[in-house]
């Protein structure tokens, strides 16, 4: 009984710091690149797609860089930072805050766990913006914009890799 209570805490240790799936970005273009990350609940209905969890590098992505956020509690170790994510989650029942990982506030289970990554809005050195982005609340069907250009001729394609989203920018 003891090992097995020992493996559950383990599992349970595993698990509270986890959400579904890591996100990279890959900068081919000649342009730095900051950018707004969503990651939104996959199984909630399209209308309130609660807990959304937001946040902001803190820095632009070199070209010929590339960055890879595995989880939100971690995001503020990796270059360019995401220092904090703001959630909306009322209707889960949880206030909605900003939390500063930075500082050693980590969003909890309850919210990393059912959200995925939604949206990426890239913002280029030179002004342009392309945003890609699935329906929140069907990450299965593979609904939305997955690709665009800039005007300069900047493209960017967001693809599925199992859980992961591979974000290739050229």
């Amino acid at each position: 009984m003891k090992n097995i209570s020992l493996f559950l805490l383990l599992l349970i240790g595993t698990f509270a710091y986890t959400q579904t799936g890591s996100m990279t970005i890959y900068n081919f273009s000649t342009q730095s690149v900051s950018y707004n990350l969503i990651g939104t609940n996959d199984n909630s209905y399209p209308i309130d797609c609660q807990p959304i969890v937001e946040g902001n590098s803190a820095t632009s992505l070199a070209p010929a860089s590339t960055v890879v956020y595995s989880q939100y509690n971690t995001s503020h170790l990796v270059t360019p930072a995401i220092n904090q994510w703001a959630v909306i989650s009322e209707a889960i029942g949880i206030p909605s805050q900003i939390y500063n990982v930075s500082a050693g506030v980590t969003v909890p289970p309850v919210i990393a766990t059912p959200t995925s990554w939604q949206s990426v809005r890239l913002n280029f050195s030179n002004g342009e913006m392309i945003h890609l982005a699935r329906d929140c609340g069907y990450v299965d069907s593979h609904h939305g914009v997955f690709s665009g250009t800039t005007a300069s001729g900047i493209t960017a394609t967001w693809n599925y890799l199992g859980n992961n989203v591979v974000v290739f920018i050229n």
